[in-house]
């Protein structure tokens, strides 16, 4: 094979490659607004393929299935998440609490189709065993880095005390993110200011 045949075959398959890709971003695209909405049990791989405007022998191309598409969805949105998180682990903020309550609310505020999955699924759960300790794997990773603003999760205080944060947050976001009669910017700025509230029992729970 001669160079110019080689270097067009690389590109051939550079360009299949990209398709391949843009594909699949088409169908995740779909598939997380509709898991956002109705959450895994609610959504089949016809409605994925509606959505996408594709069939779904197409679709099952590049997936097993729908939970597999689900799981690609959290894992990149928590991958994500962690790295703001360690941005955060790193800065010299003398309240870091505090600065994590604001860049977890904020990161699901400007990600809510990733928060309306994870929503979703703490109140189901109903993944199979395999997409299940995927999932569990990546909320694990997150719960890691929170762990490290309570003495680095070393006890088991540290860790009930991450946990309980975790779940503060979270069970704001839930109470007010559909909040009757006011404005996602009223939504936004309420929730943040709880978040840092919360932020500020925590530390006190922490140090005591």
């Amino acid at each position: 094979m001669n160079e110019v045949s080689m270097t067009r075959q690389s590109v051939l398959l550079k360009l299949k490659q990209q398709e391949r890709e843009n594909r699949c971003e088409m169908i995740l695209a779909a598939a997380q607004t509709l898991f956002s909405k109705r959450g895994v049990s609610g959504v089949t791989m016809r409605d994925i393929a509606r959505k996408a405007g594709v069939s779904v022998g197409f679709i099952y191309r590049y997936f097993p299935g729908r939970t597999d598409i689900f799981v690609e969805l959290f894992e990149a949105g928590a991958t994500n998440l962690v790295k703001k998180i360690e941005i955060d682990l790193k800065s010299a903020n003398p309240r870091p609490l505090r600065a994590l309550a604001r860049t977890y609310v904020t990161f699901l505020h400007e990600n809510m189709p990733f928060f309306e999955m994870m929503a979703h699924f703490m109140l189901e759960g109903n993944l199979s065993d395999t997409a299940l300790k995927r999932v569990n794997g990546t909320l694990r990773q997150i719960m890691d880095k929170l762990e490290a603003y309570f003495d680095g999760g070393r006890t088991e205080g540290s860790r009930v005390l991450a946990h309980s944060f975790f779940a503060a947050l979270n069970g704001v976001m839930i109470s007010l993110v559909n909040y009757p009669g006011r404005t996602p910017q009223e939504v936004r700025g309420r929730t943040l200011l709880l978040a840092e509230a919360i932020a500020e029992q925590f530390s006190r729970g922490a140090k005591e």
